[in-house]
């Protein structure tokens, strides 16, 4: 929990990319995770995840983003990679490792488990690169401004991420004060076994659902002292956004991702398949 509040915390540090609008690296984001969707091609999605790697040092977030991706990438992807293989439908021209009975180890099966977990590789590191990069609770608000004066929307759908984002650090700070005070009344909450640490978390949960519960009420009448009205659409923003042509260019390169995927098709290079 506590490394995810400070990978919420660097998308606030000062970089090229953390000054981009926060919509641009929306869509970048959208463009990284369709890539590996349209192609299967370990070469192809290694090039595309060192080039978000490069793009990490611009950022200034290398040390961190690479020290938890070290730490990710065996947990996400060494359990694809090293079952795969044993699934991999069996044929007669393959080159197998091993083979008895059901059970069976071929080169090819391990080249297509390679391939898709590049896949998982390339998507999980689009997404903490933009995490790292993105303040969430300013995507809200950019997110928010846009569909109030584009698309005629309520802010109440905005206000409910940014709340969600801007409280989690509070109820995390309650879980372990709560959790602290149990402790010190010589109750261990991660001793024992499974079904007795089930029960511990139960004390746990009722006094943190409680102040949940009391802040959500809280911020329900500090709305209504403020007259917030969900069927108002005009309002104002603290901070207004606007595309720039550095917004226009980094939303670009993940269309030109997209773009160098589908020539990848059409020449026959985007699938682990040529491989095999």
């Amino acid at each position: 929990m506590a490394f995810v509040l400070q990978m919420l915390e660097l998308g606030k540090l000062r970089s090229p990319i953390h000054s981009l609008d926060p919509r641009a690296k929306l869509l970048w984001w959208i463009c990284l995770i369709i890539v590996p969707i349209l192609v299967t091609n370990p070469f192809i999605l290694l090039a595309f995840t060192i080039w978000i790697w490069i793009m990490a040092v611009l950022a200034k977030i290398s040390y961190k983003m690479y020290r938890f991706l070290i730490i990710t990438y065996p947990v996400m992807v060494g359990f694809i990679v090293l079952t795969w293989p044993f699934f991999y439908p069996a044929t007669e021209d393959q080159f197998y490792f091993f083979r008895f009975g059901i059970l069976h180890w071929s080169l090819e099966g391990t080249i297509y488990a390679l391939a898709m977990g590049m896949r998982i590789v390339l998507a999980l590191t689009a997404c903490t690169f933009f995490v790292m990069t993105t303040d969430l609770m300013g995507l809200a608000s950019a997110v928010g401004e846009f569909m109030q004066n584009k698309l005629r929307i309520s802010y109440m759908y905005p206000l409910m991420v940014i709340s969600s984002f801007k409280f989690l650090p509070e109820l995390s700070g309650d879980y372990i004060t709560i959790t602290d005070s149990f402790r010190s009344r010589a109750c261990d909450i991660d001793a024992g076994s499974i079904v007795q640490r089930f029960r511990k978390t139960i004390p746990v949960a009722i006094p943190l659902i409680d102040s949940m519960l009391r802040r959500a009420m809280r911020i329900s009448i500090a709305l209504e002292l403020k007259a917030f009205d969900v069927d108002i659409k005009d309002r104002t923003f603290y901070e207004k956004y606007v595309f720039t042509w550095k917004d226009v260019l980094f939303v670009l390169t993940g269309v030109l991702a997209i773009l160098f995927s589908i020539l990848a098709i059409v020449l026959g290079i985007a699938k682990v398949e040529m491989y095999l």
